[in-house]
């Protein structure tokens, strides 16, 4: 949502409004289309399937470890400052976990139905093909761009560029090897990239996206979407929980065993508009943060 040569996978969304009344259906029956949907992964249409199923887990795990709420050792107070944050974060994580359906989404064949996501690994004629009232191109934005993924606010679909597939699939091995290190009250080194660095974290923040909808921070909202884990901590709680990097820092942070985090009422909380500038500065120059349009 990265320190180094950090390849975390991260997105934000844009804003996008619907259009032709034409495209709605009225039906009086609500129902639950209950399966999410690859499309267009070809060969790697088990790769994808993995790395949702392996993000069932931490997800479970971190729903649990929002219970503790400030007093989680996991860094909850950092991501999202107070216990009023709890049922948010836990409503978001419950709706990525059961792939709960939404409604009134592009494109929407009845109003009534509720479609859970749609994962669709991005080809050349992918615009053409799955709607030209898409703002921008999916696959000129992953070549442009070398982004991971993204996700068009209003839309069923989560865009798979190809290079999530350079990304490792989940962590293993010393669950505290990439764990962060706090000096100064502030995130230090490397590790918070390598810490996010997976696809079931990418795949995570992409829902978190999904499930936000409007609400969520993204390219053109004010404040932008923001992947410094520093910046995480200086959200107040309102535009935390509008922010999905601080939904997969906290994710990374239980599944790994993670438990140094700062404190975001210490200083140098909040930071100094100059010092928020130079670490969004340095987070975008590696060149290998994940931004969608």
């Amino acid at each position: 949502m990265l320190l180094g040569v950090i390849a975390t996978a991260l997105a934000c969304a844009i804003q996008i409004r619907s259009s032709s009344a034409a495209d709605v259906a009225t039906s009086p029956s609500l129902v639950q289309d209950t399966k999410y949907d690859i499309r267009d992964c070809g060969s790697f249409t088990d790769e994808v399937e993995v790395a949702l199923d392996l993000g069932k887990e931490p997800l479970g795990t971190a729903i649990n470890a929002v219970k503790q709420g400030i007093r989680s050792p996991h860094g909850f107070q950092a991501f999202f400052k107070y216990n009023a944050a709890t049922p948010k974060v836990t409503e978001i994580l419950k709706n990525i976990q059961s792939m709960k359906g939404l409604r009134r989404l592009i494109p929407y064949p009845n109003i009534w139905i509720r479609q859970p996501p749609v994962f669709v690994c991005v080809k050349q004629d992918s615009r053409e093909r799955y709607g030209t009232r898409l703002r921008r191109d999916p696959y000129k934005v992953c070549q442009d761009t070398g982004v991971f993924g993204m996700y068009l606010t209003g839309w069923r679909y989560i865009w798979i560029c190809e290079k999530f597939f350079t990304l490792r699939v989940a962590p293993s091995g010393p669950t505290t090897r990439y764990c962060p290190h706090v000096t100064g009250n502030k995130f230090v080194g490397a590790e918070m990239g390598r810490l996010a660095d997976y696809r079931t974290y990418l795949l995570i923040h992409e829902m978190v996206h999904f499930y936000l909808g409007r609400e969520s921070l993204g390219w053109g909202t004010n404040p932008k979407e923001s992947y410094a884990s520093n910046i995480c901590v200086n959200f107040d709680m309102k535009t935390s929980l509008r922010n999905p990097m601080n939904f997969q820092y906290f994710v990374a942070m239980v599944e790994q065993q993670c438990t140094e985090a700062p404190n975001p009422f210490l200083p140098p909380f909040p930071l100094p508009p100059g010092m928020v500038a130079d670490e969004e500065k340095f987070q975008n120059s590696t060149g290998a943060l994940d931004i969608s349009w």
